[in-house]
């Protein structure tokens, strides 16, 4: 039974001379088809075809046509056509069955051959199978492209290489080639046993290989050490690879994305959270030591017999020890104070009398005796500034 649904996609040409013949089967065609061209003769039909095909870009999926037709037969209609279109499915209808009309349909790869009457049902029913057949070329020549730009998009961002069963890498990319810092043709010659590193949970092809056995694949994150030492990390994927003709399993495909940055921040993280809990510890360690200390001391405190009066003793002359302090301070706040200002003056004064020095004339009698003026000043104003220093000096109780 053919699909409607489908056949009420497809756009399919209709070509007969007979207007008896053509009305009543174009009828019938025109309810099962999306959309039916109809045309009275062979070289209606190939400028009907090229108009739709090459002029308004729409797909012809079928071609249904009478052989003998008057100004362009089928068979001349079909050549004209199969110089542009080798897949379009076509369907030859006619009253003769010659052996030459046959062998010409061969040639022209037509798709099927109805003698008149027709029988609609299957005529319908061959349609829908060759156009099945054709829509499903077209769905795996699409899927096929995806999975081409994909791959290539795979082979920019992650790691392809395959594994036969003695686990020798014979195929790879550039990807590989670049973290493992090993040419293709170096990698071509090892096994990946040699790229793995030695200290990772999974270290063998051996332990790859019956890992994907029990599960049908493999996904995990490998370890791999570079040709200089150096440590990479990929999120692997692997699949068995089996023998198109033989379908032997022939080895593995292992499909990996570069994890190193991620792992090693994750290690550098780890690392820091182990530090901060030792460090942790060790502080909670010398906390429990005082509290030890502090239990020990209040222990001791309860032990000793001290009157209030030997208590507020104590505490009236810690209060004017604190009291010393506070004044101490105000008092050593206020000579720098003093001596900020002090120097201020004095820096202002030198860069004054230097400058007044500089505007008076050579051999001036005045500017000497206002240099030694300034000169006493600046003696005496040293002078505080030392009175001043060594009032701050610590007093010696």
């Amino acid at each position: 039974m053919f699909n409607k649904e489908f056949l009420k996609t497809l756009t399919i040409m209709y070509v007969e001379d007979d207007e008896t013949i053509r009305v009543s089967l174009a009828g019938i065609l025109s309810k099962i088809f999306g959309e039916v061209i109809i045309c009275n003769d062979g070289a209606s039909g190939l400028e009907q075809f090229k108009n739709y095909t090459f002029d308004q870009k729409i797909k012809i999926d079928a071609i249904i046509s009478d052989i003998n037709m008057p100004n362009m037969n089928g068979i001349e209609m079909v050549q004209a056509i199969r110089e542009s279109d080798t897949e379009v499915p076509i369907v030859f209808t006619t009253a003769h069955g010659e052996a030459n009309y046959l062998m010409d349909a061969i040639k022209l790869q037509i798709a099927y051959y109805a003698l008149k009457p027709i029988d609609t049902t299957e005529l319908l029913e061959n349609i829908s199978k060759f156009c099945m057949i054709e829509h499903n070329k077209k769905v795996i020549e699409n899927k096929t492209k995806e999975i081409t730009q994909y791959m290539d998009i795979m082979h920019h961002i992650s790691t392809i290489f395959n594994v036969d069963l003695d686990g020798n890498i014979f195929e790879s990319n550039m990807m590989l080639s670049q973290l493992s810092e090993y040419s293709q043709k170096e990698l071509l010659s090892m096994k990946i046993d040699a790229i793995l590193h030695n200290d990772a949970l999974v270290t063998s092809y051996e332990s790859i290989a019956q890992m994907v056995k029990e599960n049908s694949l493999y996904k995990g994150k490998l370890k791999f050490s570079s040709k200089s030492g150096n440590t990479f990390y990929l999120n692997t994927t692997v699949l068995p690879m089996y023998n198109d003709s033989t379908n032997e399993l022939q080895g593995y495909i292992y499909i990996g994305i570069d994890q190193t940055i991620d792992e090693l921040e994750k290690q550098k993280t780890m690392q820091r959270v182990r530090q901060n809990i030792v460090t942790q510890r060790s502080k909670e360690s010398g906390l429990v030591s005082h509290i030890k200390e502090l239990e020990n001391d209040i222990v001791k405190l309860k032990n000793t017999t001290l009157s209030s009066s030997d208590t507020q003793l104590i505490l009236d002359k810690l209060s004017k020890e604190k009291q010393k302090v506070s004044a101490l301070t105000l008092q050593i706040e206020h000579y720098e104070e003093k001596i900020s200002s002090l120097t201020k003056q004095k820096d202002e004064m030198i860069s004054g009398g230097i400058n007044k020095i500089r505007d008076k004339s050579k051999n001036n009698k005045d500017s000497i005796q206002e240099n030694r003026k300034l000169q006493t000043k600046i003696i005496e104003l040293q002078s505080k500034v030392s009175k001043l220093e060594a009032k701050l000096r610590p007093n010696t109780y």
